[in-house]
């Protein structure tokens, strides 16, 4: 994930358990047909499942209900049973399931269903997103699934899309054909993207490794651009672990319709992201790269199951490495690669929840914005952290050799905060369990006093991110409302009443960047920091050429 507020990053939600699960049924295949269909007030898809195999006892279907910030429950109408009687019920998530009476033994249930645009017309990757020219959904809103599948191993699946407009095309991530096969796990399914439409497709790899491309929308940038810098992340990603055994991989790029927003999330053999109008050049990269990189660190060094409590690893270390490899390969600069560096430190010293153990990420992480943000900011420092303390010790040595320790490991076990310390204690004498303890475990402030005396950090002082007005009213009504006296939104002339025509607020909630606010009368400049003020690290504002040199050795950049 990114530094954008509402950036969420994403991780694998599996199936939703129920009181109700069978496992006397078996499915010799799945076949799933996609239909467009038009001529409706708004856009809609009909999705038929054949589910085949034995099955002598009452079916339960899952239809599609929510994965990670995606709702579906809404979208899915004219949920129909060929030839057996049914009942849709609602389980303990609030989630419908099909319960269908299987009178005598069968081989064949089919099941009709549509998915209907949502309201508002999201352009978010989690949400099913169906559009006159565009469908783009992760499996998980638009395939219902026999639950008893949830728990069984590999299923026969095919998927076909049917009476598409002749100029659609389309991408998934088990290819870019209209009708394919494949075997895989229920999880495995779900956990993948669907895209048909007025889609542009590029293959940026070779025929032994096929990586294909699809763009959808317009963007600041060329397709060529982003073209060259998918070539670039892959290759360089691929070369630092020395992995290059990926058959096949999808990545879906829409145009997102939030200016203040883009979101990427990882999926099976593939990765989709919507991007919004306005963005930097190392914006657009570093998501790129960080939704690419979860092919390693939560991918093929997978989570041992702890999810959220491990992701300072799986998404802070993610954050860390995607800057870090783009600053070696040039696809950022060491200007932007520092401007990165000093707002994440930013964004973790002033964080509000900056002292919260990580059993609250477990416990809150849909729940609070601030609270998502932590594990990335807290995990990128903490890499900062570990990687001075190795330098310290050996400078020939880096965290570079944990995270390759992990993935020669990551076959025979998963992540686990045990393995990260074993390895880390290769290079670090003392060890890390206290650190470990005390930072991620506890929530203790990171000291980075010790990086400081290898790396041009000083200390400052900032105020955390203020808006100083209710944001809501003004992101509904463009209206100002609510305005505290004592912001610097209220010293650069607003009041409320004041009606708004443009805005332009901090991306990142960032109090070190301009906000721009238009009324009707005039034009307002300020920046949203708190008075409240805080000592924080930053790399110095004035490198030296040594200074430079200093973070492009800490970091691992050849010189």
């Amino acid at each position: 994930m990114n530094k954008f507020s509402s950036c969420i990053i994403i991780i694998f939600l599996w199936g939703i358990a129920s009181s109700n699960i069978v496992f006397a049924n078996s499915y010799s295949l799945i076949y799933y047909t996609i239909t467009p269909l038009f001529g409706n007030k708004a856009p809609v898809i009909k999705v038929t499942a054949d589910i085949r195999g034995d099955i002598k006892d009452q079916l339960v279907v899952d239809l599609p209900c929510r994965w990670a910030s995606g709702e579906y429950v809404e979208q899915l109408k004219e949920v129909t049973v060929d030839n057996f009687s049914y009942r849709i019920i609602s389980n303990n998530e609030l989630c419908n399931q099909l319960i269908i009476a299987i009178s005598k033994p069968t081989d064949r249930v089919i099941i009709n269903y549509e998915v209907h645009q949502k309201k508002g017309d999201p352009a978010e990757v989690h949400e099913a997103i169906i559009r006159a020219d565009l469908v783009h959904s992760v499996g998980y809103g638009i395939f219902a699934i026999p639950n008893d599948a949830l728990e069984a191993g590999e299923v026969s699946f095919s998927i076909e899309w049917k009476e598409m407009p002749s100029k659609w095309k389309t991408i998934s991530s088990y290819g870019i054909a209209r009708f394919f096969n494949f075997k895989a796990k229920a999880q495995e399914l779900l956990h993948a993207i669907y895209v048909a439409g007025n889609l542009r497709i590029f293959q940026i790899a070779d025929n032994k490794s096929p990586v294909f491309l699809s763009l959808y929308g317009s963007f600041d940038v060329k397709d060529s651009s982003i073209v060259s810098s998918l070539q670039e992340i892959v290759k360089t990603q691929r070369s630092f672990f020395n992995d290059h055994n990926f058959p096949y991989y999808a990545i879906s790029l829409i145009e997102g319709n939030d200016p203040n927003s883009m979101v990427g999330t990882r999926l099976y053999d593939s990765f989709a992201a919507y991007l919004p109008k306005g963005m930097k050049h190392s914006d657009y990269y570093i998501l790129f790269a960080h939704e690419h990189l979860h092919n390693w660190l939560g991918g093929k060094i997978h989570n041992n199951g702890r999810d959220s409590l491990d992701y300072w690893w799986s998404e802070g270390f993610t954050d860390y490495y995607a800057r870090v490899l783009a600053l070696r390969s040039g696809g950022i600069s060491l200007e932007e690669f520092i401007d990165e560096c000093n707002q994440i430190l930013r964004n973790y010293y002033l964080s509000p929840v900056i002292n919260q153990p990580n059993t609250t990420i477990k416990n809150s992480y849909w729940k609070n914005e601030n609270v998502q943000k932590l594990p990335y900011t807290r995990g990128f420092v903490f890499a900062i952290y570990l990687n001075s303390l190795i330098k310290l010790h050996d400078d020939t040595k880096s965290i570079d050799n944990i995270i390759l320790d992990l993935f020669k490991i990551a076959k025979q076990q998963p992540f686990s905060v045990k393995s990260f310390k074993e390895s880390a204690k290769n290079y670090i004498f003392q060890g890390i369990e206290q650190e470990i303890a005390r930072f991620i475990d506890q929530g203790k402030t990171i000291d980075l006093t010790a990086a400081a005396s290898i790396l041009p950090l000083e200390k400052i002082k900032m105020g955390p991110y203020e808006r100083g007005f209710d944001k809501d009213k003004i992101l509904k009504n463009k209206i100002i409302h609510n305005i505290n006296p004592n912001s610097n939104a209220y010293k650069s002339g607003l009041r409320n009443g004041d009606k708004v025509i443009e805005f332009i607020f901090p991306k990142g909630s960032d109090p070190d960047q301009i906000a721009t606010i238009k009324t009707i009368n005039k034009t307002f400049k300020f920046t949203p920091e708190s008075h409240n003020k805080k000592e924080i690290y930053q790399f110095k504002t004035n490198l030296s050429a040594e200074d430079k040199l200093k973070i492009k050795r800490f970091f691992g950049v050849n010189i």
